[in-house]
């Protein structure tokens, strides 16, 4: 039996998804740990992407398998009881086998989180990125703008992805201001390795006019990642969720 669950998660204290050695804590293996609690087997859990250390988020699309059907209500309420308060199954349904979290996804969604404030809060240092006393979040939003399309992102990747092809499609890009708060937001059909925080990275330099829009098309055009050096922080971007093509 298959069961497609969203969970929301509190990235601060991970090390990111992924299971890694003995005695590094990821979502992947508290998750993995709550299920065999619930089902008394072993259970391999499936994420619809990888977050790295620190990253959070509001809409994780997590598969898994189980011998024994229980209803989805029953299981969401188990894993709660059994995940740690940093971690909430939000949803939980049967779905066919065919399904499958990663290679299922049709588009992702993220969003980048900054603020602007006369100094730096304490509060909402594991959350949000504190950029300055002023930022200009429109002159951001022409440059997100840019980035909508189908583009080779070779400038926007970082060394050590295993990613064999470099072009993908972004549907919407663009960039909010909600009182101190700027937040950048991208739907794309996938992400290369630090794709959305080395855009983030750009995008604060153009709000502070540290760097030129234009910077941005000749990235895109040149695939040239001297242009584009900055990497955001982790603690400030939220996988927001994925969208699915249906699988019967």
């Amino acid at each position: 039996m298959r069961y497609k669950t969203v969970i929301e998660y509190d990235g601060s204290g991970f090390h990111g998804w992924q299971r890694q050695k003995p005695g590094c804590r990821t979502v992947q293996a508290e998750f993995e740990r709550a299920a065999e609690h619930m089902t008394g087997e072993p259970v391999t859990a499936v994420a619809s992407g990888r977050t790295d250390e620190g990253v959070h988020a509001l809409g994780q699309v997590v598969h898994f398998d189980c011998a024994k059907q229980y209803p989805p209500d029953v299981m969401a309420r188990a894993l709660n009881h059994w995940l740690p308060e940093d971690v909430r199954v939000i949803s939980c349904e049967i779905v066919a086998d065919t399904f499958d979290a990663r290679r299922s996804a049709k588009r992702k969604t993220y969003e980048y989180v900054m603020y602007t404030a006369e100094t730096e809060s304490p509060l909402r240092r594991t959350r949000e990125l504190y950029i300055g006393r002023s930022a200009d979040a429109e002159l951001m939003d022409s440059a997100a703008r840019l980035l909508v399309g189908t583009h080779d992102f070779s400038a926007f990747m970082s060394s050590g992805s295993s990613a064999k092809t470099f072009t993908r499609t972004i549907y919407s890009a663009g960039v909010r201001a909600e009182g101190g708060r700027i937040v950048f937001r991208i739907t794309g059909s996938g992400f290369l390795y630090n794709m959305v925080r080395i855009i983030a990275g750009a995008l604060v330099r153009i709000g502070r006019g540290e760097k030129e829009l234009s910077s941005v098309q000749a990235a895109l055009e040149t695939g040239d990642r001297r242009l584009m050096p900055d990497i955001a922080p982790p603690q400030a971007l939220y996988l927001v969720g994925a969208e699915y093509i249906d699988v019967g």
